[in-house]
Formats: structure tokens, sequence, C-alpha cells
């Protein structure tokens, strides 16, 4: 279970985050798979022995006698009919307590991750008074959901002494009135073997109960491995593995929900070109990678490689052909050469070095305690962000991929990394069509072509000079970053 939900996270992540929450999956293969197990590991330990308990039990007191054995019988359904009332309503206290974990464990891992600025913005208090909050209320549902649970034991004790307190005062009037075959120790011996059924009795009503926690359990796991994401493998893909022509993005529209993004945009980017987009925050600078990438799909039109559109194209050969530095890049912790190799494990130590010979990471590496071995620690805890960065462009060289995007991939660096980062950049982009996000318009002026977005759409376009003549917007942002 375990797997298949990972897959499928891994498999379509992204759209994963527009329709679950991330504590929903952390704790449904932790929790709710774990509750499943032990869910049927002791439902079946009941489930095979106390029913045929039950049935021998049960046949012995008919022969013993039918007249007793059929009026105990009529507790039956009183207790079926109070231990269904509890189990419904514990179902559903079951769902919300699950809800408010995942909440909580959502709430854990953003205080964790965001641990940084939540101190220097001296937010511990916010934090601690929002974190009180989520586990007060997790605390108190708990404790009725409990409560709930352990009224089922009591409840089904009282029923049973009830039950063996009205056989006493039914058997003994058939008894002292002569209506029954069971003499004195007779019937004190049916109230012993009658006492012998009321555990497993006990067990398959407690059973019921674990069923239904596992039942919840479920649910929440189909409801995830169940869900239709809107990024769909094609039913008869295309492989391709190398751009031969050109990337066309015909008149695409995209909109996240009900916003517009991208509006009515064309544009071409022929092999071997440099192609570098401009513009402010919120622009769809980067929503136009997601596009290509194909993380998202677009509203309208159409964005095609070499005449095929990219919705026909298998989405692994698709995203094996790009390779996408971004400006905040990511590591696993793992070793320098687990984090190199990740497009291509069978790799040798001696091309993960050659990669990063070509991405000026070969020096620093080297220096490190153990060398491509080092761990580089949780999200390259360890390393400094230029160094971090060359990482994974020593990545990107290693995957030799016909196209490059560059996501602002030196904006976060001070002034020395970024010089060696866009050493880096310039050699792996030799010789492949490239498509950079850039603030920073010192490092996209020799572009081959220069797209200025605003909000959504191109309204500018042409070489750095070209662009500087026309007197409009990238004139300004050029201005405004005295980018002479």
């Amino acid at each position: 279970i375990r797997n298949v939900l990972y897959d499928k996270y891994v498999d379509q992540s992204l759209a994963f985050h527009n329709k679950n929450n991330k504590g929903d999956l952390i704790f449904t293969m932790t929790s709710e798979v774990q509750e499943i197990e032990s869910s049927i590991i002791n439902s079946l330990q009941v489930l095979l022995r106390d029913p045929f308990l039950v049935l021998a039990y049960f046949g012995l007191l008919f022969y013993w006698s039918y007249q007793l054995t059929l009026f105990t019988l009529i507790f039956l359904p009183i207790t079926g009919i109070t231990i269904s009332l509890i189990t419904r309503k514990l179902k559903k206290m079951s769902y919300f307590s699950q809800e408010m974990m995942s909440e909580m464990i959502t709430n854990t891992e953003e205080s964790i991750s965001g641990i940084k600025p939540i101190q220097s913005y001296t937010a511990e208090g916010f934090m601690k008074k929002r974190f009180r909050k989520i586990n007060d209320a997790f605390s108190q549902h708990s404790k009725q959901l409990f409560s709930k649970k352990e009224m089922a034991s009591p409840i089904s004790e009282i029923l049973g002494v009830f039950a063996a307190l009205m056989l006493v005062v039914y058997g003994g009037y058939l008894i002292l009135n002569g209506k029954s075959s069971l003499g004195g120790e007779g019937f004190i011996a049916y109230l012993a073997l009658y006492t012998q059924i009321i555990q497993p009795l006990k067990n398959l009503s407690q059973t019921s109960i674990t069923l239904q926690r596992g039942i919840v359990a479920t649910e929440k796991i189909f409801k995830i491995a169940d869900s239709h994401f809107s990024i769909p493998e094609p039913a008869n893909p295309v492989h391709k593995s190398d751009l031969k022509k050109e990337i066309s993005i015909n008149n695409i529209s995209f909109a996240y929900e009900s916003q517009p993004v991208v509006t009515n945009l064309n544009l071409s980017v022929a092999k071997g070109k440099i192609i570098a987009l401009v513009g402010q925050s919120g622009s769809g600078k980067s929503t136009i990678i997601d596009l290509i990438c194909r993380f998202y799909d677009v509203t309208s039109g159409s964005i095609e490689i070499d005449g095929t559109n990219i919705k026909d194209i298998a989405l692994k050969d698709l995203r094996g052909m790009i390779a996408v530095v971004s400006q905040d890049p990511f590591l696993f912790n793992d070793t320098v050469y687990n984090n190199i190799i990740l497009h291509n494990p069978e790799a040798s130590l001696e091309e993960a070095m050659q990669a990063a010979k070509i991405a000026n990471a070969h020096e620093f590496i080297s220096e490190m305690p153990h060398g491509y071995n080092t761990i580089v620690g949780e999200r390259g805890s360890k390393l400094s962000g230029g160094q971090r960065q060359r990482i994974t462009i020593a990545r990107a060289i290693l995957k030799n991929p016909p196209i490059l995007i560059l996501d602002e991939a030196t904006s976060s660096l001070d002034t020395e990394s970024e010089r060696l980062v866009q050493d880096a950049i310039n050699n792996m982009m030799q010789n492949r069509t490239s498509i950079v996000i850039a603030h920073r318009l010192s490092t996209i002026r020799h572009a081959d072509e220069i797209i200025v977005l605003q909000k959504g759409e191109i309204v500018e376009r042409g070489n750095h000079d070209e662009l500087l003549l026309q007197n409009g917007f990238y004139k300004k942002l050029v201005e405004m970053q005295e980018v002479k």
C-alpha cells in the first residue's frame, strides 16, 4: 500500500499538491497503513477462532436445554444494536480525528522546514500558539473518541451480566416448576458453559469496532490512490529523445482555477538558440516553464516539439529531454555522487567528476572530507548556496538534455558565487536550446531573443540592443538595474 501511494505521489506530484494536503499523504502512509495492518491482524485472530467457539458452545447449550438457549438469544439483537450505534458514531469521529492529525502533521512539517524565518522574525510565540490550538483541538477530539471506544467494553459486560441474571431467574423458574429437563446440577453446568460464551461474543463485538477503524483508514487510502490527476499519460505515446528543429508555443492560454496567468501567447524557440523571459513577478514566466515541462496542461492552444504536441509525447521522454536548474537548488540527504547521478544511476564516478568539472564544482567537492562520497545533509544544508547550485548544474550536465531551462538560477547568490555559477551555466548552455528566466538582466544580454512579459502577454521581443532602441518596458528594467 505504501509503495502504491508513494508511486502515485512521485509520478504526479504537482497535480497531487493541487488536490491533496501533503500532511494527508504523510499521515496516510504511516498511521493509516499501520491501522489497516493492526485491524487485519487483530480481526483475523478473532474471526478465525471465536465464531467456531460460539457455534460449538451454542450447539451444546441447545442440546442441554433449547428453552433456556432460545431465551438467551433474545439479548443478542439488543447487544448487536447497541454496539452498532457505538461503532457508527466511532466511524464518523475517527474520520474527523484523522483529518485533524493530518493538519497537525502539516503544521509540524512547515515549522521544521521554516525554522529559520520563524526564528529570524521572532515568531516562536505565534507558532507555538498556532500549534497548541491545533493540538488542543485534536486532544479534545481524541478524548471523546477514546471514551466512545471504551464504552463498548463495559456496555457489553453489563449486557452480558444482565443476560446471565435473567437466565438465572428464568432457569430457576423453569426448574422449580418442573418445566425443564435440567436438574439443579445440570443448570449450574449450563450456567458455567454459558459464561464461557460471553468472552468470544465480546471479542466479536470488539472486532466490529476494530474493523470500523480499518474501514476509515482504507477509505482514506482509496481517496488518494483513486485520485484522478490533471496530467494524463497519452494513450498512444510518441517517443522522442532529441530536439531537431524547434519548440513551438501556439496561442496558449492558462489559468490557475479561474485566475488567468498566460493569455494567447505565441513563441518559437529554434534549436540551439537562447531565449530569455523577463518581466515583473507574476507576469507568467515560471508558468510557461511549467507548461513546457507539462507539470500543468494548457487551457487552450498547444505546445509542440518538432511539430508534435507535447500531450502526445510520453511524459518520461518529454521530461527526459529537459533539464531544469531553478533558483532553489534541491539536494537529497545523500552523497554528492548520488545527487549528481540522479537521472542516470548507472553513471560512473568518472562521468560524475567530468560533469562536476564543467560545472566548476570539482574543486570544492575534492576538498570535502570524503570527496564525492560526502553526505550533503538535508536539502544540502552542509553546503553554501553557490555549492548547491553548482552540484545541481553538474546533475543537469550529466543528464545531457537537448533542452535547458534556467529559472533565475543565480538570483539568490552572492557576487563571487554568481560568477562561478554563471561560468558553469555558460559551459552547460553550449550547443543546447536554452530558455532562461532572469531578473538580473546582465546575465541574458547575449540571448538570441529576449521576451518581455507583462500579465501573461508578450509586450516586447528582440535582442538586447533592439529592445533598448524601442524605449519601452525592457529599457525601464535596464535603467532600474543600471545595466550598460
